[in-house]
């Protein structure tokens, strides 16, 4: 009768390998998802006193789902209910009165780029605040809205997304931005009409202190 053997290196094989098995630490349990990334702080909001504020359109738009001029409108309605006391001057308002003097300047739906930020300090330059005083004076106003982008962005748990609003406020005179921020609307699906008019209400919020007449 023969007697079958396992040779000593196959024994010392499957030891090794029972060993590492054993030692493997178990797979590490997934993290929680990310946090959606907020709009940074915007600087504290603006008591307007019942000022007139012109407004630009907002100058870019992605997948929010909303032509530019939709959007800029979105923004002016949710301003007015939130500071009625402020006198909103609007594009379409700015436009009529272009038609009136032609050649004064050019349509304010594409203005002039600028960093918003000159040696470390927050404030626009030529040919941006030539442009913007140039409107102004035409409407008889100080200081200038411009809505610089609107973006519809996903959040990290693939539950929809945000839209978000970028803006600032310039004091024509002499420049200076005396406000700047971003607004995030509420998580929604995909880019809806509720979407724009959350993050036009929480732009309102940001920016100016509530007021009614």
């Amino acid at each position: 009768m023969q007697t079958t053997c396992v040779r000593p290196l196959a024994l010392l094989a499957l030891a090794a390998l029972a060993w590492v098995s054993a030692c493997k630490p178990p797979p590490a349990a997934p993290g929680p998802e990310p946090a959606p990334v907020r709009p940074p702080a915007a600087v504290v909001a603006m008591d307007l006193g019942g000022q007139k504020v012109l407004v630009m359109p907002v100058q870019s738009a992605a997948g929010v789902g909303a032509s530019r001029e939709q959007i800029t409108a979105e923004v002016v309605f949710a301003l007015r209910e939130w500071d009625s006391r402020t006198t909103w001057v609007t594009p379409d308002q700015l436009r009529a009165a272009l038609r009136r003097s032609p050649g004064y300047a050019p349509d304010p739906a594409a203005l002039p780029t600028d960093s918003w930020m000159h040696h470390g300090e927050r404030y626009v330059v030529a040919p941006l605040v030539t442009q913007l005083r140039r409107y102004t004076a035409l409407m008889d106003a100080r200081l200038v809205l411009v809505l610089r982008d609107a973006r519809f962005l996903p959040v990290p748990d693939g539950s929809g997304g945000v839209v978000r609003l970028s803006a600032g406020v310039v004091d024509s005179r002499n420049g200076n931005v005396i406000w700047f921020g971003d607004a995030d609307g509420e998580t929604r699906p995909q880019a809806d009409a509720a979407g724009l008019a959350s993050a036009a209400a929480a732009l309102a919020a940001r920016m100016v202190v509530r007021s009614d007449r």
